[in-house]
């Protein structure tokens, strides 16, 4: 055998060799692993990312105080802040509290961003919950925070952490 078929067979083997590592390589350091793959048997998948903006976030704005018209200012101040509503109206029963954000599963990560725009709002995650996303107002309830109240809010509340009986999915 010449010396050039020799110097084109080592070239060869070598490029093959190279070839085989990086694929090696790329599947044991393959990223886009199964989605369920860290979920216990019946955790609820949610997802925690990306948050919405607001215009993409549907809310329901209930009155649960005998203060005529609460719903209706939260809702013109939500929707000043980018939010959609969809509906307003009377709680079935009174909340004392500042505001309860219900939401479930499908709406995790926009039910966050909303929850942040209620001063000492209450988080009203719920497995269960299939409805939009629903706030109540109580008699502590005095406005809608800003966006750059609610962003801080969000920002120092340490980062999302899936509830109990769900894991996160991306």
């Amino acid at each position: 055998m010449r010396i050039a078929r020799i110097r084109a067979l080592i070239v060869l083997c070598a490029l093959a060799l190279v070839a085989g590592l990086a694929t090696l390589w790329a599947i044991r350091n393959d990223s886009q692993l199964s989605a369920s793959s860290d979920c216990e048997p019946g955790a609820v998948e949610i997802k925690t990312a990306p948050i919405p903006d607001p215009s993409e976030i549907e809310v329901v704005v209930l009155n649960g105080t005998d203060q005529s018209g609460l719903a209706e200012q939260a809702a013109s101040q939500l929707e000043d802040r980018g939010f959609v509503v969809v509906d307003t109206g009377d709680a079935p029963e009174e909340y004392d509290g500042t505001a309860l954000v219900q939401y479930g599963p499908e709406q995790y990560a926009a039910g966050l961003h909303t929850y942040a725009y209620f001063y000492q709002g209450r988080d009203g995650f719920a497995l269960d919950w299939d409805q939009p996303i629903t706030i109540t107002l109580g008699s502590d309830f005095r406005e809608v925070r800003s966006a750059s109240d609610a962003r801080q809010s969000f920002a120092q509340s340490g980062g999302i952490e899936a509830p109990e009986g769900t894991c996160t999915v991306e």
